[in-house]
């Protein structure tokens, strides 16, 4: 991934040190779609192309850097309740999150034989149904978990819940790198219509701290 994003930057590079004139309109667009705000800098406009590639990088980082952390915080949860809870290797998802509701596999077991005897046997009498319900919706041995208290669970949980929530910030990191790419190619698209007039797209700063998107149309 490192050597990828080195050669990308490299070949950008080369590209922006090329003569303005010698790069067709689309070569602008691949540059912005590659790294976003680098077809702004070859087109003169250094410094939102300086903004957009900053923000680029940041979110690369953040996303890469956040992927490791995922990893890290999964494995820690699955050795965890291997140590704590004796579950198996290799399961479903469902089966860990299972594993932070109940206490054991038992536990499990009796809610879901609970479930199915009121809907089976007592209001719809279908014993076949029964017992094709508990064979696939219960644990067997080799899946059985016990944990040695509830505040284990609950570090078990802990552990899920911030791989999750560094799930979506992950999440949010690549979403960046899209609306970046996205913006990017529609400023330079009107860019380099006509490369010495202003740009009908621009940045407001906003009174709460933030920026708001601009499109100016002329008649």
């Amino acid at each position: 991934m490192r050597a990828s994003l080195r050669s990308l930057v490299l070949a950008a590079l080369l590209l922006l040190a090329l003569p303005l004139a010698a790069l067709p309109k689309i070569a602008y667009l691949g540059l912005s779609a590659a790294l976003p705000g680098c077809g702004e800098i070859a087109l003169g406009r250094s410094t939102r192309g300086g903004i957009m590639l900053g923000t680029d990088l940041l979110a690369l980082t953040a996303w890469l850097a956040t992927g490791r952390e995922v990893t890290n915080l999964t494995n820690s949860s699955l050795l965890y309740a291997q140590a704590y809870a004796g579950i198996p290797a290799d399961m479903p998802d469902s089966y860990y999150y299972d594993i932070q509701q109940y206490l054991s596999s038992d536990e499990f077991n009796q809610y879901q034989i609970l479930e199915a005897r009121n809907y089976y046997l007592i209001y719809n009498y279908d014993p076949e149904g029964y017992a094709a319900y508990l064979a696939a919706n219960t644990y067997g041995e080799d899946e059985a978990w016990s944990w040695q208290s509830s505040e284990h669970q609950d570090h078990y949980r802990a552990l899920r819940f911030q791989a999750q929530t560094v799930k979506m910030y992950r999440s949010l990191s690549l979403g960046v790198m899209l609306l970046n790419r996205a913006i990017s190619l529609i400023d330079v698209a009107l860019i380099s219509r006509d490369p010495d007039k202003p740009t009908a797209l621009y940045f407001t700063p906003l009174g709460s701290g933030g920026l708001m998107l601009n499109y100016r149309l002329e008649f």
